[in-house]
């Protein structure tokens, strides 16, 4: 099952360079488009878009590398048994905010796509799809969360 959730990471990670490929392609037509006085309706609105589905598709891979900000000089300096513990309490703190968050843009979702959001403009886009792909990317996100945690416990376990 491991392994499963480390290839899914690995592909939306890759999948995320892609998408960015994407969206500078479109900001440079639309740049190109602009310039010749022809702008390319909903460009801007439709890379934000984007650049959300690239940062939450991402977190799954980065905390599986532990590669997110952390504070490590105070629990660098603290005593090895001490230390096991505080590290322990912070992934299970993270298991926490990433499940309340994930419940959260969960029910924004659902509450978006029941209202069929959409922004308004010259092109009318709808906001739900983006959100709903933001939950899938939290998904993974808590999944790798409850991970470390379950890997953070056995190491803790494993020391004594």
């Amino acid at each position: 099952m491991k392994l499963f959730f480390q290839k899914t990471n690995q592909f939306l990670s890759g999948f995320c360079g892609w998408l960015m490929i994407g969206m500078m392609m479109l900001l440079v037509a639309d740049i190109i488009a602009r310039s010749i006085n022809k702008p390319l309706q909903g460009m801007a609105e439709l890379s934000v878009f984007v650049m959300m589905i690239v940062i939450y598709f991402g977190l799954a891979r980065c905390e599986q590398h532990r590669e997110h900000v952390g504070l490590e000089l105070v629990v660098n300096a603290l005593p090895h048994r001490i230390k096991k513990a505080v590290v322990v309490f912070s992934h299970m703190m993270a298991v926490f905010t990433v499940g309340l968050l994930l419940y959260a843009v969960s029910q924004n979702a659902l509450a978006s796509f029941q209202k069929n959001e959409s922004i308004g403009g010259t092109t009318e886009l709808h906001i739900w799809p983006v959100k709903f792909l933001m939950v899938i990317g939290l998904f993974f996100f808590l999944i790798q969360t409850i991970t470390n945690l379950a890997e953070a416990i056995k190491k803790g376990k494993s020391s004594k």
